[in-house]
C-alpha cells in the first residue's frame, strides 16, 4: 500500500488546504493510495482523509515532520510520501511512489542541502535522523533553522534527490519573478510598495508534477492576480482545488 502524509499544525494553514491537497492526489493518482493528515486539530476535513492527532512533543511547526522517520508512524506502514499543504499537483504523480523503489528521495535545494516539501520514504527506515534528533533536540532546533536543514546533516546529499523536473520551485523555476530596477531605486520601490504591477503569467515547467510555494507567495496569493514582485499563475486555479 502506498500512502501520503501531510502535517497541519497550528493555525497557519486552515483545514481547506487539506482537503485540497487530498483532492488533488485523488485526481492525480492511479495507484491505491491512503491519505492522512497527522493534525492537532482535525475540525473541517473531508471525508476520506484519515487523520492522526498529533503528539505534543514539546516541537514546534515543520520540527513535527521529522516523526515520519520514527521506527514507528501509528498504524502507517510501507512507501510514503510527505507533502506540504502549499504544493500544487500539477499532474499525475504515481512515478514518484515508483521511481527506483525502497530508496529515500527528497528535493535537492537549488543551492545547498535539502527542501523537505516533498519527501519518499519507508516507514521504518532512516530511523537515525528522528533518534539523533530527539536525543539532542534542543540543540538542533536552536543551532538550525528547520528540519530539512537536520535531514541534510543526517542524510548524504548525494543519489538521494527526485529527478529536477519533477519537482519545481515556483520562486525559481516557473519564471515567477519579474524584474526590478536594482540598487536603492529598486529597494525603495519595495519597501514603499511602488512596485509596477508584474506583467505575463508564471509558467509550468515541462515535465513538472508538483510546483512547491516555500516562503512567500502562497498559492492564493498569485492565483488570480501577481502579488508583489511575482507574476500571476492563473494555472493554480484548475490544479489547486
Amino acid at each position: 500500500m502506498y500512502n501520503i502524509v501531510c502535517l497541519k499544525w497550528g493555525s497557519k494553514y486552515p483545514s481547506d488546504f487539506v482537503n485540497r491537497l487530498h483532492n488533488m492526489v485523488r485526481r492525480n493518482t492511479t495507484l491505491p493510495i491512503n491519505f492522512y493528515c497527522i493534525t492537532d486539530d482535525a475540525a473541517g476535513l473531508d471525508d476520506g482523509i484519515n487523520f492522526r492527532m498529533l503528539p505534543d512533543l514539546g516541537i514546534k511547526g515543520w520540527w513535527y515532520k521529522l516523526m515520519l522517520f520514527k521506527s514507528e508512524l501509528f498504524d502507517i506502514k510501507g512507501t510514503t510520501i510527505f507533502l506540504d499543504l502549499d504544493v500544487v499537483i500539477t499532474s499525475n504523480i504515481d512515478d514518484l511512489f515508483t521511481y527506483k523503489p525502497g530508496s529515500f528521495r527528497i528535493i535537492k535545494d537549488l543551492k545547498k542541502g535539502f527542501n523537505s516539501s516533498v519527501f519518499r520514504l519507508e516507514i521504518g527506515s532512516q530511523t537515525k535522523v528522528w533518534d539523533q534528533f530527539w536525543e539532542n533536540k534542543e540543540q538542533i532546533i536552536d543551532r538550525l533553522h528547520g528540519d530539512q536543514d537536520w535531514i541534510a546533516e543526517a542524510i548524504p546529499e548525494h543519489m538521494n534527490e527526485w529527478p529536477r523536473e519533477w519537482v519545481v520551485s515556483f520562486r525559481k523555476q516557473c519564471d515567477a519573478r519579474a524584474r526590478r530596477p536594482g540598487g536603492a531605486i529598486g529597494k525603495i520601490l519595495l519597501r514603499y510598495d511602488l512596485f509596477p504591477k508584474p506583467k505575463g503569467v508564471a509558467v509550468i515547467p515541462p515535465g513538472a508534477k508538483i510546483v512547491i510555494f516555500h516562503g512567500k507567495p502562497d498559492p492564493s496569493d498569485v492565483m488570480e492576480g501577481p502579488w508583489g514582485v511575482w507574476k500571476e499563475a492563473p494555472w493554480i486555479k484548475e490544479h489547486w482545488n
